[in-house]
């Protein structure tokens, strides 16, 4: 019993799953985030996808087709950079989804008020 028990332990999936999505989020085409510091219509134009993929930590969301899907594993709240670009403010263990983001990979910074950033590679299909 007790090995079952320390076995499902082990293979226990770590991503948190978000809760039901609260009303003050933001809406498509960026949802999912607390602030939105940009326009969405402007920065889609300007962020464009890297060349490689970036030397960063991998995530657990499945790729989707030209929306990139970022959940914050942080249990704090952050600032959301994509490619250089200051997006807005993701909560803890928030799911957001960018729309109209073009095919390729993104590097997707989470940066916390004690001043630890984070850095991902996020791919779009």
């Amino acid at each position: 019993m007790l090995l079952a028990l320390l076995f499902s332990f082990a293979h226990a999936d770590p991503h948190v799953p978000t809760f039901a999505v609260d009303p003050q989020l933001t809406k498509a085409p960026f949802a999912g985030l607390e602030r939105l510091y940009v326009d969405p219509a402007i920065t889609v134009g300007q962020v464009k996808p890297l060349a490689a993929k970036p030397a960063a930590e991998s995530i657990k969301d499945a790729p989707a087709a030209h929306n990139l899907v970022f959940t914050n594993p942080m249990n704090q709240w952050g600032e959301l950079v994509v490619n250089g670009t200051k997006v807005g403010t993701i909560g803890p263990f928030g799911t957001c989804r960018l729309e109209g983001f073009g095919g390729g990979w993104y590097q997707v910074d989470v940066e916390v008020t004690t001043g630890l950033a984070r850095h991902f590679s996020v791919q779009v299909l």
